[in-house]
């Protein structure tokens, strides 16, 4: 565990360093059968997920973990367990305001550790909030494009295996991430529900995150 904690502080911690990207234009969608729903993106209510983690630093180096994440509409908490079970970290925010940390062993215990993973959770798992429009890229990939009133912007596309990606366009570059969803299952609730996830923050001071997931538990009664 002593090895285990230094490499997951740095790797959810440390900035990326990278160039300044634009989106690539899209063309309006024209109307397609079965139509495009930015919502089957993401999953519907309240959900409990647990993943196996695996993460990488650019620079070299990673580990293991267990993450735990509980979605209520804005809201999220979160844990992070080492494979024994100690856990490392808990914590919350609600909506947009601060992100509160319930329990942490050091170096968990910083404030910055928390903001970063709980950024990286709302990347994954809950729609940016902002102006949505949907279009077609050059490749003909139907895309949902968030447009935040910060200025940044979100694109979250399908990919031929009937899953997605979604890269994030930031006025600060190390800000951005790119994610891989693998191996969907689609239903009204769950969304295009991934079996895999990849997050990817770019740049010499990046990381790769690799999530497995174990369960999925729906919260809220079907409709």
């Amino acid at each position: 565990m002593k090895k285990l904690a230094p490499w997951l502080f740095l790797v959810l911690v440390l900035s990326a360093c990278g160039t300044a990207q634009t989106p690539p234009q899209f063309v309006t969608l024209r109307p397609v059968a079965p139509p495009l729903s930015c919502a089957d993106f993401f999953p519907q209510g309240d959900w409990q997920y647990v993943h196996a983690i695996r993460f990488q630093l650019a620079s070299g180096g990673g580990g293991s973990a267990i993450g735990v994440v509980v979605l209520s509409g804005q809201d999220i908490r979160c844990a992070l367990t080492t494979i024994e079970g100690l856990t490392l970290f808990e914590g919350r925010v609600k909506g947009s305001g601060p992100v509160e940390i319930l329990r942490a062993l050091p170096p968990f215990d910083r404030q910055h550790f928390a903001d970063n993973l709980l950024k990286d959770i709302r990347t994954l798992f809950i729609p940016p909030l902002g102006l949505v429009r949907q279009g077609q890229l050059a490749d003909k990939a139907r895309v949902c494009r968030y447009e935040t009133a910060n200025g940044a912007t979100a694109d979250i596309m399908e990919t031929k295996d009937g899953c997605w990606r979604l890269q994030t366009y930031n006025p600060e570059p190390q800000h951005n991430r790119l994610v891989r969803a693998y191996s969907c299952e689609w239903t009204a609730q769950s969304g295009l529900m991934p079996s895999q996830l990849e997050l990817i923050a770019p740049g010499r001071n990046g990381y790769t995150i690799n999530l497995r997931l174990i369960s999925a538990q729906r919260l809220t009664p079907n409709p």
